[in-house]
């Protein structure tokens, strides 16, 4: 049974933590080396992930890019490995699942067809093709069994959990977590993945620097997706590009994340690195992956657009005192005395600081890390809440701080959200 594999793969992880941990007091001096248990529990990580699969890959996934920013770079490269580099199908497991799903293998239904895969992940496969006219597409294929998996792996309360972020998790009330577990299990099925994607692809048809990838919806069905190609450098490439590069790529990617859902009620939970990609000439940021997503009701939109307008138009003290009061009203918070302890004032500086700065704002690394740091320690204190109906929309806000922290620019944060509330 697939719960006991996992119960291995952790009993594995652990013994792999302690066996280094003790290796590490036997041989060095305390406190002169980071701790080799936390990295060898990454590492471990990541093969057990890679093994299994389905849910443990997608916390491996997770854990690369919300909760690896003090490991070594070797290890911070494995974890990263996972967001397209995943462990991949052969070519004649991909070509029975397309022919099962569409009724011919892919070299009838396509010109072209690329039977090693562009990139691999934690569900399915995709591969380059083409079309009689030329026309080139990006075909997502699920892998076989997958499904099952993913259900049985997401049945455990704790394995839901650890999808929001080991700390966040243990924290979250069963709304959220039922929210959360019905938002990943929707990805299973690439026809909601692919009417979602429409959704957001009118959503932005706007704005000059985002770019969604249509969907060929007759060559697509519930396990196959068939997109539009759309060539670009990854976050990792753009990560060591020049400066200029990285500021516009992060600048787009921080406007989507607050367009999208306080113009438009559209959250794309799952900010995944691997799901973005850099263009240039012009300069875009195309966003690839739509089958993690949620929409706020009127209600929540109309809250989260007053909580954050305070910090345009008020003075500081205005502003933190309109954003306590939106906190509290979205049931973040457990009561006002939060406010007057210190740890809920060091969180509120670091999250509301982008947004306050009438200057282009150093989106570093230590900065990402720091206000992951502090939100997790939030949580877990219960000093803040992530109820359902947020749950997701600070999915999406955690992840894109880490990936802008990887991108290590100075942004126009205020401007982002200007335009996200004009």
């Amino acid at each position: 049974m697939r719960w006991l594999k996992r119960l291995g793969a952790s009993a594995r992880i652990a013994a792999r933590r302690q066996m280094a941990r003790v290796r590490q007091v036997l041989t060095t001096e305390p406190g002169s080396a980071p701790d080799q248990g936390v990295r060898t529990e990454a590492r471990a990580l990541v093969d057990e992930a890679a093994r299994l699969g389905a849910g443990m890959l997608k916390i491996a996934q997770v854990a690369g890019y919300l909760e690896s920013f003090d490991l070594d770079a070797d290890v911070r490269t494995a974890m990263a490995a996972l967001w397209d580099r995943a462990p991949s199908l052969p070519a004649s497991s991909v070509a029975e699942v397309v022919r099962a799903e569409l009724g011919a293998p892919p070299s009838e239904l396509f010109a072209r067809w690329a039977e090693q895969p562009l990139a691999s992940a934690s569900l399915g496969q995709v591969h380059a093709a083409a079309g009689a006219d030329g026309v080139e597409y990006a075909v997502k294929v699920q892998y076989p069994q997958v499904a099952d998996a993913l259900r049985e792996d997401l049945a455990s309360r704790g394995m839901v959990g650890r999808l929001a972020g080991t700390d966040i998790g243990q924290r979250l009330d069963a709304q959220a977590i039922e929210r959360l577990r019905a938002a990943v299990l929707a990805e299973l099925d690439y026809r909601v993945e692919a009417a979602a994607g429409e959704r957001f692809r009118a959503a932005l048809a706007g704005e000059p620097d985002m770019v969604v990838p249509a969907v060929d919806l007759a060559r697509s069905s519930a396990r196959v997706l068939t997109m539009e190609r759309i060539r670009g450098a990854t976050i990792r490439e753009t990560a060591s590009a020049a400066l200029d590069v990285r500021r516009t790529a992060g600048e787009a990617i921080l406007r989507f994340s607050w367009i999208a859902p306080l113009r438009h009620g559209l959250v794309q939970a799952d900010p995944n690195p691997g799901n973005f990609l850099v263009l240039k000439d012009p300069a875009r940021v195309a966003f690839l992956d739509f089958g993690c997503t949620g929409e706020l009701e009127p209600a929540d939109r109309d809250g989260e657009r007053a909580l954050w307008k305070a910090l345009l138009h008020h003075d500081a003290f205005e502003a933190a005192e309109t954003f306590r009061v939106g906190l509290a009203r979205g049931g973040m918070v457990r009561d006002a005395s939060v406010f007057y302890q210190q740890p809920y004032r060091d969180w509120e500086r670091l999250v509301t600081a982008p947004y306050m700065s009438r200057e282009r704002f150093a989106w570093t690394a230590d900065y990402a890390a720091t206000l992951l740091g502090a939100t997790r320690e939030m949580v877990y204190a219960g000093l803040l809440r992530l109820p359902g109906p947020r749950l997701l929309l600070w999915r999406q806000r955690l992840g894109v701080a880490a990936v802008l922290g990887m991108l290590d620019a100075d942004l126009d944060a205020r401007g982002a959200m200007t335009a996200a509330l004009s």
